[in-house]
């Protein structure tokens, strides 16, 4: 069964998804970053780069030709998701089929266009029966 995580009120939704992009890879398991578009995915595509002075985090875009040798993938949509993948979902969109990711990382920014479009999500998932869980992460540290 999918597991779904909401992290809400996340104030910096870049760098959460950057420390979360580098948990999953720690883990060893392999990741679909979903963003809203080619420049929200260039923008954190060069975060990613600059992720910490020691750190490297191997990503790429989907599309490109080493995607099934790179443990971390970015999209516009949901579309490259291979089997086994964790999605970490920094679009409005919900996913095509959710039930084929092992986990999904939801990240909910502070406004509340954002926190309206995951209430939507997370009735999605719920009428779905998926595994839910909520971590509100507004007294968190998101620098």
């Amino acid at each position: 069964m999918t597991r779904i995580d909401f992290y809400t009120d996340v104030s910096a939704l870049f760098p959460f998804a950057c420390r979360a992009a580098r948990t999953v890879y720690r883990k060893g398991e392999r990741l679909l970053v979903v963003l809203p578009d080619a420049a929200a995915l260039r923008s954190f595509s060069a975060q990613l780069w600059a992720f910490g002075d020691t750190e490297f985090i191997p990503h790429c875009e989907v599309n490109e030709a080493i995607a099934d040798e790179t443990p971390v993938l970015l999209a516009t949509d949901f579309d490259g998701a291979a089997d086994n993948m964790v999605l970490l979902n920094l679009s409005a969109s919900f996913p095509t089929a959710p039930q084929n990711f092992p986990r999904i990382l939801e990240v909910v920014g502070c406004d509340e266009q954002s926190k309206a479009i995951a209430r939507q999500r997370y009735r999605r998932y719920l009428d779905s029966g998926f595994d839910i869980h909520h971590h509100n992460m507004s007294d968190a540290r998101h620098d």
